[in-house]
C-alpha cells in the first residue's frame, strides 16, 4: 500500500470551528502530514467557490472548514497562506471580492489570519505527459505555491455525477477559460481525461493535500441547483482519485463515476471504490444514506441512444430573470436572449450543463424524454 493513497475519513456533524480544527488535525496525523513537510513553504487553499451562495446552501465550501485548514498549515510553519479560486464566471477582482463575502470566506480569512487572493493574473502551465492536454492556463497563486490544499464540497455534479477533489482542481483554471474547456472536449470523456492531465501536472510540481466537506453535501441536481445532504463527514488525502473513491462510497455512487474509472485507467487509483485505502472511520461506517442522483444520471446507460431523446437542458421562463449568465458561460455560444428570457438552441448543445451549474436562480431544469421516465 502506497502511503499518498490513504484517505482519512472522521465524522463531524457541525460547522464548529474549533472541533474541526481537531479533526484536520487528526487526519493530518493518519496521512503522515508534519512540520517538516510545511515549515517555510508557500500554501495556498484552494475551496469550492461555485458562485456567490451563502454557506447554507451547501453550494459552496463551508468557510469554517477554509479557516480551520488555513489556521492548522499555519500552525505547521508555512511561510505564507493564501485562499485563491477561480470562480465560475468573469475572473475579475469586483466579482470575487463579492464572492468572498457571501461565501464567508472574507471571515474565514480574518479569524485564520490567511490572505484572499486579489492577483488576477494567470500563465500558461504545461501538462507535458497529459493524454488529450499539453497546456492549459492556470492562475498565478496557483503556480507559485508550495502546496496546494484543495478543499472540495461533497456534492453531486450534472455532469460529472459526483464532483470532488479530483473535479475542484478545475477551478484553478481562470474564469471564462473554463467554458472553452468544453468547448474543446466536448465528449464527457475528454473533459474528464483534460481533468485527469491537469491533476497529474499540479500534483507533480507541488504537494497536494485533499480535503473534502462533507458535512453538509449536496444531493440531487448539484452542483448548485440541488438540495443539502447532511452526511457528518470530512476526509483528506494526498491522492486526490482515491479520496474521490471513498467519497462515492459514501455517497452511494460506486460505479457510476466516470473520472475515477478514466483515473483507474492510468493506475491513479483502484479499479474498486472498496479497494481504495482508509484510514480512520470505514466508508460503511459512516452512515448517511445514498445521495439523490442528478437528473442526468441515466444519460451514460443510454449514451448510445439519438441525441434528441437524450436529458437536455431547458430554461423555465417562469423563474429566468434575464440575467445573461446561462448566455456568458455557454461553450458553444447556443443561448440567447428573446424578449428578456435566456433560450436555448439544443441543435448545437453539448450538454455540458454550464447553464445549469451556474445560474442563481435555478431556472435551468433538466428534460428528459419518455425513455428516461419510462425507467425511473
Amino acid at each position: 500500500m502506497d502511503a499518498n493513497d490513504i484517505t482519512a475519513v472522521l465524522k463531524c456533524d457541525d460547522y464548529d470551528s474549533d472541533r474541526i480544527y481537531e479533526k484536520l488535525t487528526e487526519m493530518s496525523r493518519l496521512i503522515g502530514l508534519s512540520v517538516g513537510g510545511i515549515r517555510g513553504k508557500r500554501v495556498v487553499i484552494k475551496p469550492n467557490l461555485l458562485l456567490a451562495y451563502p454557506p447554507e446552501k451547501a453550494a459552496t465550501t463551508h468557510p469554517a472548514v477554509v479557516g480551520a485548514a488555513a489556521r492548522l498549515f499555519s500552525d505547521l510553519g508555512a511561510e505564507s497562506v493564501i485562499i485563491a479560486e477561480s470562480p465560475g464566471g468573469i475572473y475579475n477582482e469586483k466579482n470575487l471580492d463579492r464572492i468572498y463575502r457571501i461565501t464567508g470566506m472574507a471571515d474565514a480569512a480574518e479569524s485564520s489570519g490567511a490572505v484572499l487572493n486579489r492577483d488576477m493574473s494567470f500563465r500558461e502551465f504545461s501538462t507535458p505527459d497529459g493524454k488529450v492536454s499539453k497546456t492549459v492556463n492556470v492562475i498565478t497563486p496557483i503556480l507559485e505555491s508550495d502546496v496546494i490544499v484543495n478543499i472540495c464540497k461533497m456534492k453531486t455534479h450534472s455532469l460529472a455525477i459526483m464532483t470532488g477533489a479530483a473535479k475542484n482542481l478545475f477551478g484553478v483554471i481562470p474564469g471564462i477559460a473554463k467554458f472553452e474547456m468544453h468547448a474543446r472536449f466536448k465528449k464527457p470523456e475528454d473533459f474528464f481525461s483534460m481533468v485527469i492531465d491537469l491533476d497529474t501536472a499540479l500534483a507533480s510540481g507541488h504537494e497536494l493535500i485533499n480535503i473534502c466537506d462533507g458535512i453538509v453535501g449536496m444531493e440531487g441536481d448539484g452542483p448548485s441547483g440541488g438540495t443539502p445532504k447532511p452526511a457528518g463527514v470530512l476526509l483528506m488525502g494526498r491522492n486526490p482519485f482515491c479520496l474521490d473513491c471513498v467519497s462515492a462510497r459514501i455517497m452511494g455512487l460506486e460505479g457510476r463515476v466516470r473520472l475515477t474509472e478514466l483515473a483507474a485507467s492510468r493506475g491513479l487509483c483502484p479499479e474498486k471504490e472498496s479497494d481504495a485505502a482508509v484510514a480512520g472511520v470505514r466508508a460503511e461506517d459512516v452512515g448517511c444514506g445514498n445521495f439523490a442522483l442528478p437528473d442526468t444520471a441515466l444519460a451514460r446507460k443510454f449514451r448510445l441512444i439519438p441525441p434528441f431523446l437524450q436529458p437536455r437542458p431547458v430554461i423555465d421562463k417562469k423563474i429566468c430573470r434575464g440575467c445573461g449568465m446561462c448566455v456568458k458561460s455557454c461553450p458553444q455560444h447556443t443561448i440567447s436572449m428573446k424578449n428578456g428570457k435566456a433560450g436555448i438552441s439544443h441543435d448545437r448543445c453539448i450538454r455540458c450543463y454550464c447553464c445549469q451549474e451556474l445560474c442563481t436562480f435555478r431556472a435551468v431544469k433538466i428534460k428528459k424524454s419518455f425513455i428516461y421516465r419510462f425507467t425511473e
